[in-house]
C-alpha cells in the first residue's frame, strides 16, 4: 500500500504567512486567537443589532412625521373648504 497523504495538521494551520509580522518562533496561543475572533464577531453582531434597532426607531419616527404631516394638510384643507372664507 502507498501511503497517502493526510490534510494539513494543526500545527500546519499556525504557521504564520509571510503577511504576518510574527517571526516564525513566536506562534501565538491558539485558543487567545479563537477567543479574540469570537470577541470580534460577537461585537459585530452587537453593532448589527444597535444599527437595526436605530433603523426601526428611525422608521417610526418618519411614520410619526408623515401622520403628524397629514394631519396639517387635511386641517389646511378643511379650513380652505369653509363656506365662510369663500
Amino acid at each position: 500500500m502507498q501511503n497517502q497523504a493526510v490534510g494539513h495538521s494543526f500545527s500546519d494551520t499556525t504557521e504564520p504567512t509571510s503577511t504576518q509580522a510574527e517571526p516564525p518562533a513566536v506562534q501565538e496561543d491558539p485558543i487567545a486567537r479563537l477567543d479574540r475572533a469570537l470577541h470580534r464577531i460577537s461585537y459585530a453582531l452587537e453593532k448589527g443589532k444597535q444599527t437595526q434597532q436605530r433603523q426601526i426607531m428611525d422608521a417610526q419616527e418618519l411614520a410619526a412625521n408623515v401622520d403628524a404631516l397629514i394631519s396639517r394638510v387635511r386641517d389646511a384643507l378643511t379650513q380652505t373648504d369653509r363656506p365662510e372664507d369663500k
